[in-house]
């Protein structure tokens, strides 16, 4: 008799897949010069959301013979989106503190542009800037970035669950 995986086991695998994914696809948008278009950023959710549900068919094929309820279809996603996220930012990390310290000012300076775009004083400007560098440490960066994957996670987690969930017709059912 085959032994079921566990949703943690099924989990840590494919998250780690995943936010390997996500590091590589980082790693050559770093490489176009493109990783502070934030279009091109964004889609590296795609990526996120596409091991989620991959490795969360994976759960339910193997651990539920086919069938998956909304919850567990939910906390595998969930699980699997945080441990790419984990990933990614310990990643982001070495990555801003070691591979291009310069990013960070790349990142205010951006904000410079965006802000003299919307025809704020240099007052303001440099009010809103001195705020962004407070803000924009490798380990600030980190922390929302961990946060900010514990949101997404949660978002795509939510609605992926809708349509990986398959109920078994022959469970037994609660009466209410």
């Amino acid at each position: 008799m085959e032994k079921k995986q566990s949703v943690a086991v099924n989990a840590l695998t494919y998250g780690l897949i995943t936010g390997a994914v996500v590091i590589v696809y980082s790693l050559l948008m770093y490489i176009a010069n493109l990783y502070m278009n934030k279009w091109v950023s964004s889609i590296s959710y795609l990526f996120l959301l596409g091991g989620m549900v991959w490795g969360t068919l994976e759960y339910r094929k193997k651990a539920g013979n086919g069938f998956i309820t909304y919850g567990q279809a939910f906390t595998s996603s969930f699980i699997i989106g945080m441990i790419a996220g984990v990933l990614v930012t310990i990643y982001s990390f070495i990555f801003i503190q070691y591979i291009n310290p310069g990013m960070i000012n790349e990142i205010i300076e951006q904000a410079r542009v965006q802000m003299q775009d919307k025809n704020l004083t240099e007052d303001q400007i440099e009010a809103a800037l001195d705020m962004t560098r407070k803000f924009t440490t490798p380990g600030l960066m980190t922390v929302f970035g961990l946060g900010a994957y514990a949101l997404v996670s949660a978002i795509l987690g939510l609605i992926a669950a809708i349509f990986l969930k398959k109920l078994d017709p022959n469970a037994p059912t609660s009466a209410l």
